[in-house]
């Protein structure tokens, strides 16, 4: 009985020792796969995020916003040293709103450039693998509170490392997109017929502009918070994607209201781009309509 007492023992020890073992090769893992990956990526959205907490470069120009952000800005042409894109595919208000309280949080007095989509302040929060690698800081501002193992090693990043490694890959390469500083953008241009298909689309689809109360409320504290210059811009649309805006004088009143405040400066720029070769599609710039805009928005804003 005492010898199987002792095996039991021995064998609970050797088990307790693996189990260390795989902690710590988990812990290695996962530090050296979001130090080396993740956040070696500059248009990922993990590595974003980590980057408005964990980093203050004191002369950034920070760009906010959601997918049309990250296209359509193009940081070294809006400031060839100093400019960063932010921009996260698929996010809206509640998101870039995240990012400005962390940026009013730091000790600057450079300007931020926010990308105002005409859909208005709304929830979006995007692939929740732009959150997992800071999801202490991050959890609470996202409608999919997520899953309980996303701050366990190695395992939180189940089905998401093909993703991590594709932003990785796709910014080494370059083949179909040029990125800058947290920019990506699509180099190719559609033909004449698959363009038209998604005109004809957007002329079907309604759009229409709303304020979410929290959000809105949210805008008005960060806003009222500080006198740091936050600079609104409205970025290029086609003609099409006004079809059927529903409440378009809606949009325009607010915007209004926004620019008589002391320390907002709304740019409208949704009508500068009327070549159709210059979209990717009815909301978003290719790279040679992201130049052009981009051009235009450093000239109005030196």
């Amino acid at each position: 009985m005492e010898k199987q007492n002792l095996y039991i023992f021995n064998f609970s020890i050797f088990l307790i020792k693996i189990a260390t073992i795989i902690t710590i090769i988990g812990f290695i893992f996962n530090y050296v796969f979001e130090i080396q990956i993740i956040f070696k990526s500059h248009i990922n959205g993990a590595s974003k995020i980590n980057r408005i907490i964990s980093l203050t470069e004191k002369n950034e120009i920070p760009i906010f916003g959601s997918s049309r952000a990250q296209g359509n800005f193009v940081p070294s042409i809006i400031d060839s040293v100093n400019c960063f894109n932010y921009g996260i595919d698929a996010t809206q208000a509640n998101i870039w709103l995240f990012f400005l309280e962390q940026e009013l949080s730091k000790e600057k007095n450079t300007p931020i450039i926010i990308n105002f989509d005409l859909g208005g302040l709304n929830y979006s929060d995007g692939n929740i693998g732009n959150y997992i690698p800071n999801w202490n800081s991050t959890k609470n501002i996202l409608r999919n509170k997520g899953e309980f193992y996303y701050n366990i090693p190695f395992i939180k990043y189940y089905g998401q490392y093909e993703r991590y490694f594709k932003f990785y890959v796709n910014e080494k390469m370059n083949l179909t997109k040029f990125t800058d500083k947290g920019g990506s953008f699509e180099k190719n241009i559609l033909t004449n017929s698959k363009f038209q298909k998604l005109v004809n689309k957007r002329k079907n689809s309604k759009s229409t502009f709303s304020l979410n109360k929290k959000l809105l409320s949210k805008f008005n504290k960060l806003i009222n918070s500080t006198n740091r210059k936050i600079i609104l811009v409205v970025s290029p649309y086609h003609i099409s994607f006004f079809n059927k805006f529903e409440n378009i004088e809606t949009v325009n009143r607010y915007l209004s209201s926004l620019n008589e405040r002391e320390n907002i400066n709304v740019i409208d720029l949704r009508n500068f781009i009327i070549d159709d070769k210059l979209f990717l599609n009815t909301s978003h710039l290719n790279y040679d309509g992201a130049v052009k805009f981009s051009k235009k928005l450093k000239e109005l804003l030196d």
